[in-house]
């Protein structure tokens, strides 16, 4: 990035914190997210507007987003937890995962989970030796059994990130409609700005984002090897 942008790129780069661009510096709560994956996916969600010149493509932007926040505030309202509802389906998951396990208190919050491999949790700080409670502000399988034997409320464990309220708030404002009698006029003789060349790099370019570790990622049956994954008869490439 130096290389290309000189020095207006390297005082940018000086004076932005590390924390800010760096995973391993940041000190914040990625909520399981550790990828770029929001960007792909917004990228995706756009691919057919991404063509269109900067000012149409600014507006099919906020369009598109006006009318989501509109459909996510709609769907919400119909939910009556207090964790939103993939979630709490993880919930669910956790603690039929953990059924099996046997729980071993230690006393002061800390217990002994003997699962495969054995874990420690501290329910008090909210803590996990396997790290994804941590990393997720979600309570893992382990801090599931744990919390359940122990006899507490699970909801009150999970991170306000994951909750019901917490969702409708985020899309609770809205996008004012911007009619076009409002827009600025543009002379039919104003110089268009066209987009720099670039040339486009072999291969076929990638079209699904890469998931989130632990992330499911739906399976289909291969109709030439009949095995569970993700390829299909044409890009199978088992022995037969």
């Amino acid at each position: 990035m130096v290389t290309e942008g000189g020095t207006k790129v390297s005082n940018f780069l000086e004076n932005l914190p590390v924390k800010h661009w760096s995973t391993v510096h940041f000190s914040g709560c990625r909520y399981g997210e550790m990828y770029s994956n929001v960007a792909e996916s917004f990228n995706s969600w756009i691919k057919d507007e991404r063509y269109l010149p900067v000012r149409n493509l600014v507006d099919a932007i906020r369009v598109k987003i006006m009318d989501m926040i509109v459909q996510r505030r709609k769907i919400s309202s119909a939910w009556v937890g207090k964790i939103c509802p993939k979630m709490d389906e993880k919930l669910h998951d956790a603690y039929q995962e953990s059924r099996t396990w046997a729980v071993l208190p230690s006393g002061n919050g800390e217990f002994e989970v003997h699962s495969e491999p054995t874990v420690s949790i501290d329910i008090v700080r909210r803590t996990c030796s396997c790290q994804k409670w941590q990393q997720d502000g979600f309570p893992c399988c382990h801090a599931v059994g744990v919390i359940t034997s122990a006899g507490e409320d699970i909801n009150s464990y999970v991170d306000p990130y994951y909750y019901t309220e917490t969702y409708r708030a985020s899309y609770s404002h809205s996008i004012h409609p911007i009619p076009t009698l409002w827009m600025p006029w543009q002379p039919t003789n104003e110089d268009i700005i066209l987009p720099p060349l670039s040339k486009k790099p072999p291969g076929r370019p990638k079209s699904r984002r890469i998931p989130s570790r632990g992330e499911k990622v739906s399976q289909i049956r291969c109709g030439r090897c009949h095995e569970l994954g993700n390829h299909n008869r044409s890009t199978c490439k088992e022995a037969m």
